[in-house]
């Protein structure tokens, strides 16, 4: 028995009122068949990254003793490889020869050493610039604009293994973002030592955030999906989910809805990308068990933007998931839509490699909801039985294509449906 077939690349919302239906908004794009710029990536990218522990605010000492810690505390086994350092690593001080200098205060051994203690450690090594000649923090000026393929090499040569480029010195200069990042992933494939790169577009601007028309939609991450396939491994598709120290799971359910408008750019070597994660930068422990399955379902990258040495075990446990893992790096690379709803409660399909499909219902709403759902939508027949995982639970039964359930606020059920033998 062969699961149904879905609209994998069907577009918009869910419709009204409680029928299941597919989003008819629109016909369905494309699914962008281009092969990764880099031949990295082909399974949505995981790690760890400073800026939602840190800001600004971190060191040579810091960066060893998370890095430690993602080994020591299992997350480097569940598959979280890149140590991304973000803003405020770099003042913006030049050389006369317009090499970038980093105060011997913050990083006493250098950049090239920080990258060889990730590096010995079995991880990967990541850092930030921006597109302009300034960048998005206070702490954190200095940009890329003027000086991409040198800083490329740089960034080569000292051994690291991943860039994500900002934007907001971008927009202060008035660049095109779809030129300047076709650009800064020119002279990264192009690295004088030949190293491969990670490339992360990070527009994090939506339309309007900075007054009427500015950014207009061509130059905002709403924009990103368009170009970001052919230049980068991944791009934003909307704002930050917070500030340093919190996010709001108001903002998560946003970022998620502006990711889903356009599932058809992401494959296997690029990736939409609706932010990092933060299970305890606000959140609930419902809301972070959501979060991750969601950016699971939608075939995200999963960067951790907690401080993991200090994470509590119950949210370690939740991002160390190896089912839910799973799903986020099925090898089809197919991310997942929404195909109905009823009440606040959105159900969400993601087709697998194997045949099978991941099904999660998500409770968006700060009250209890009963739902009981037939999953023809998702390519599944209620008549018929399958083998049915509930992945949370860790529990394996038997049944038909429809599912009754009562999900708590904020709430995800995650279920990965295979034809019964």
């Amino acid at each position: 028995m062969v699961l149904g077939a879905v609209a994998v690349l069907a577009l918009g919302p869910p419709g009204p009122g409680t029928a299941l239906a597919r989003p008819s908004q629109g016909p369905a794009e494309p699914r962008v068949a281009v092969p990764s710029v880099n031949g990295l990536a082909l399974t949505p990218y995981m790690g760890w990254n400073s800026y939602y522990a840190f800001g600004g605010r971190y060191d040579e000492h810091t960066i060893e003793s998370e890095t430690d810690a993602l080994v020591t505390r299992g997350f480097r086994q569940a598959g979280y490889r890149y140590v991304w350092l973000d803003g405020g690593w770099w003042s913006g001080a030049r050389a006369p020869d317009g090499s970038i200098e980093v105060n011997p205060a913050q990083w006493p051994d250098g950049m090239k050493f920080i990258a060889d203690y990730i590096h010995d450690h079995g991880l990967l090594a990541g850092i930030y610039t921006d597109a302009g000649t300034s960048s998005c923090g206070h702490t954190n000026q200095g940009g890329a604009g003027g000086h991409y393929q040198q800083d490329a090499d740089q960034f080569a040569a000292w051994g690291f293994d991943a860039v994500k480029v900002d934007f907001c010195g971008g927009d202060r200069d008035n660049l095109d973002p779809a030129t300047a990042y076709a650009a800064f992933g020119a002279a990264l494939r192009h690295n004088a030592s030949g190293r491969p790169m990670l490339f992360n577009v990070c527009n994090p601007l939506p339309p309007n955030l900075l007054g009427p028309d500015h950014p207009p939609y061509q130059r905002s991450a709403f924009y990103s999906y368009a170009f970001g396939p052919y230049v980068a491994n991944s791009w934003r598709t909307n704002g930050d989910l917070g500030v340093p120290g919190r996010i709001r799971f108001q903002h998560v359910l946003q970022n998620l809805d502006r990711d889903a408008a356009h599932p058809a750019a992401a494959g296997p070597g690029h990736w939409n990308d609706p932010d990092y994660l933060g299970p305890e930068l606000g959140l609930s422990l419902d809301e972070a068990r959501a979060q991750f399955t969601m950016w699971s379902m939608t075939a995200a990258p999963l960067i951790l933007g907690d401080d993991v040495r200090t994470m509590s075990e119950p949210v370690r446990q939740i991002v160390t998931a190896g089912e839910v893992i799973a799903i986020d790096q099925d090898p089809l690379g197919v991310q997942g839509i929404r195909f109905g709803h009823q009440g606040s409660v959105q159900f969400w399909v993601k087709p697998l490699a194997d045949g099978g499909r991941a099904i999660a219902l998500l409770n968006r709403a700060a009250h209890h909801q009963r739902v009981n759902v037939s999953l023809t939508g998702a390519g599944l027949d209620p008549s018929e039985h399958y083998e049915i995982r509930d992945v949370w639970a860790r529990h394996s039964f038997a049944g038909p294509g429809r599912i009754a359930a009562f999900l708590r606020p904020h709430e995800v059920l995650l279920y990965r449906f295979a034809p019964r033998l």
